[in-house]
Formats: C-alpha cells, sequence, structure tokens
C-alpha cells in the first residue's frame, strides 16, 4: 500500500521549505507566485491532501495573533522540540513494583520542554511581547490536533510543526510524588535536520531579534546546522538538561560556551560537570571559575534556593525564588528558560531577566502539569512586590 503523502514530500518536489507550503495551503498570501504554483503543482502530482481538521486549526494562527495584539517590532523566540501529552499522576509516594494504588489526581496537558519554553515566553506579555515560533512534529490522530489547539490558544506559531501522516502524538507520564519529586518517563521524537535548516534560513533572513532556543537533547543540531555567519540567530541559547552523557564533560561544557550566548544549566547538571557533591555556594564558586574569557554565561537553577546569573568577568549573582509550596516541580526550569528569554529579547538585561524568570518558575510549581498556572506579568510583578516587602521586613 503507498504511503500517503506528506507535506514534506510536497516541499521537496516543490523546492520550497516546509513553511512556505503550510503558508501556501493556509491561505497566507506572503509567498510568491511562482512558489505558489510550484506548490499546487506538487500536491497535485502527490495527492496530498492535509488533513482538513490541521487545516482549520493551523488556519487560525494570524487570527490567534491579531488576538495578542504583537507590536509588529518584537523580538522572536524559536524553539525545537518535544511537544507531548502530559499525564501527571498525583501520589503520596512512589508504588513499589507489583503494586496497584489510586492516584490522588491525573492531569492531562500538553509538555515537553521545547513547548514549556515556548508557551511561558509566550504568555508572560506586558512589557515583554515575544513572536514564538515552535518547530516540532506532531502526529494526524486526534491527540495531535488537540495539542495543536492548546499551541494557538497560547499564541504560538506552529507553521514549523510537522503533520506525519499516520503518526501521533509523543507521550508523556509523570509521577509527582507529594512534596513536588516527580519521575518522567517520556517517548523519543525525531526531527528532521533539512526542515529545521529551511526554517532557520527563513528566519534569519528577516533580522530583527532572534534567539534560537535548544532543549538538551537537541545538542546535536548545533553541529549539523552549523549555525556560523549568516545562519546564525542573534542569540543562541541551550538547557542542559537532556544533553546526552558524552557531553557532559569540561570539554563539552568548554564547546557549549563557544557556540551558545546563554547556558541553562541545574544543580545536578553543574556537579556532574564539576566532578563532586558540592554545596549551593561552593557550586557557584566553582562553576564560576568555568566561565572565565570569552563564552557563554550560565544561569544556574537553583530550586527553593533562587538562581545564579554567572556571567564572564563579573562577580555572580544570586536570584531569589519565591516561598510557593511545591505541588509539581516538572518543567520549572522550563519555565524559568521562557520567562528569562522573554524578558532578555525585550530589555537586554540579564538580571532583569534572571530575576522575573525566578519568580515566574516560583509560581509554576504550585500545581499539577508544567502550564496549569498561567505565568504573566502581571503575575510576576505581584510576586516581586511581595519579594522586596519580606526584604525590607
Amino acid at each position: 500500500m503507498k504511503a500517503r503523502a506528506t507535506i514534506k514530500d510536497v516541499a521537496r518536489l516543490a523546492r520550497v521549505s516546509v513553511g512556505t507550503v503550510s503558508r501556501v495551503v493556509n491561505g497566507n498570501l506572503a509567498v510568491t507566485e511562482q512558489n505558489r504554483r510550484a506548490v499546487f503543482d506538487a500536491i497535485q502530482r502527490l495527492g496530498y491532501r492535509p488533513s482538513s481538521v490541521a487545516r482549520s486549526l493551523v488556519g487560525q494562527t494570524e487570527q490567534a495573533r491579531r488576538g495578542i495584539t504583537l507590536p509588529p517590532d518584537a523580538p522572536r523566540l524559536t524553539t525545537i522540540g518535544y511537544v507531548s501529552i502530559d499525564h501527571s499522576i498525583l501520589t503520596d509516594e512512589m508504588p513499589p513494583a507489583g503494586s496497584r494504588v489510586s492516584a490522588r489526581l491525573i492531569h492531562r496537558s500538553v509538555g515537553g520542554p521545547a513547548t514549556n519554553v515556548a508557551i511561558a515566553a509566550s504568555r508572560l506579555g506586558g512589557d515583554f511581547p515575544v513572536a514564538v515560533n515552535l518547530i516540532s512534529s506532531l502526529g494526524d490522530d486526534p491527540e495531535s490536533d488537540w495539542a495543536l489547539a492548546q499551541l494557538l490558544e497560547c499564541g504560538l506559531n506552529v507553521e514549523a510543526v510537522e503533520r506525519v501522516a499516520g503518526g501521533r502524538l509523543s507521550r508523556s507520564v509523570i509521577i509527582v510524588e507529594t512534596g513536588g519529586r516527580r519521575t518522567i518517563l517520556n517517548e523519543p521524537l525525531s526531527l528532521p535536520v533539512p526542515r529545521i535548516r529551511d526554517y532557520l534560513g527563513e528566519a534569519v533572513a528577516r533580522g530583527g531579534r532572534h534567539c534560537l532556543h535548544l532543549e538538551g537533547f537537541r545538542v546535536g543540531l548545533l553541529d549539523e546546522l552549523r549555525l556560523t555567519g549568516a545562519m546564525r540567530p542573534e542569540l543562541v541559547t541551550i538547557d542542559t538538561t537532556g544533553l546526552p552523557a558524552h557531553w557532559q564533560t569540561p570539554a563539552a561544557f568548554d564547546e557549549l560556551r563557544r557556540a551558545c550566548d546563554f547556558i541553562f544549566m541545574s544543580r545536578p547538571a553543574a556537579r556532574q560537570l564539576l566532578g563532586g557533591q558540592i554545596d549551593e555556594a561552593a557550586l557557584v564558586e566553582a562553576l564560576a571559575k568555568r566561565v572565565e574569557g570569552d563564552g557563554a554565561s550560565v544561569v544556574l537553577t537553583m530550586g527553593a534556593v533562587g538562581s545564579a546569573l554567572i556571567r564572564p568577568g563579573v562577580a555572580p549573582i544570586i536570584v531569589p525564588a519565591l516561598a510557593v509550596e511545591p505541588v509539581d516541580v516538572t518543567g520549572a526550569g522550563d519555565i524559568f528558560v521562557g520567562v528569562f528569554l522573554a524578558v532578555y529579547l525585550n530589555s537586554r538585561n540579564a538580571e532583569l531577566a534572571a530575576r522575573w524568570a525566578a519568580v515566574g518558575a516560583s509560581y509554576s510549581i504550585g500545581a499539577v502539569g508544567v502550564n496549569a498556572v498561567e505565568i504573566t506579568a502581571q503575575l510576576v510583578t505581584q510576586g516581586l512586590a511581595a519579594l522586596t516587602e519580606s526584604a525590607g521586613s
């Protein structure tokens, strides 16, 4: 049985990017007549039929954008990686092997590190508007349609989210214990590098303030995409969560610093790099010694303690978190990154970005599900005021 043609097949035959095919299919006028004809010809020759549900959902993208009212000069953020359906299971403690227990709550939400970062940046708003693009892959199943609708509701641009014929949405199971500790099981996700390269080429060609953020699972793209010269966005950042073992070495860290502008790192990742169990104060000092000379700054997230902004040639700054009773700490680091990038892209102030991010991440752990709490500029402003008040009392 012949496999159904995909949007990637159409793009290859028409010799255009997947984003161009998506714009043609969805009636976007920002396409040359030559490319439009090539796409329609390829669609006819291949018998390509986009999902009617997917087409109607993607067609809402511009309408959703108008609802958000982004300024024309808003900076842009592109994230690459997972979209998944997260099943968060709240229980008193991790069930022993072979047992059957009743969960206190089972919560369904759209998730994945790259998606969480994108949603957090898009939702913040206020003085920090960002046009957010997500590059990922979905199936053509009902769960994928649901996830796409969720992404659109959050204001994301989904033109670069590929729908794979016969595929389904990636799934993740998160067991959350009392106190917020969690165990995550997720399925792998494959993304085609040529399509990513085409989309990034278009994004970089537009100019303006543009950041590419990679989840640790996608670190290989730094080599595969060859982000140098005209192909490099103004800002490149990465989260070390999900880095393969061979990237968790001092030599690999130095390579990351040469390739990126900011590296977001958790305490376990920092201890792995430095080779020992080190307390927070010594950890920041030891990491600062590694961050010398030219290269990326490091933002170390430290849970309830807060975070540390570590830049070359500058004394580290410790930024406090907001005291919140932890319910589910899943994705708090993703929320931190999304808020940080939205603030930094608009302000160019890393300390301000870290302070906003620490408060945003604090609020995110107060409910089950990464994106259950909508982190807005108004909410973070309230949290910053509360921190100032507690510090002065």
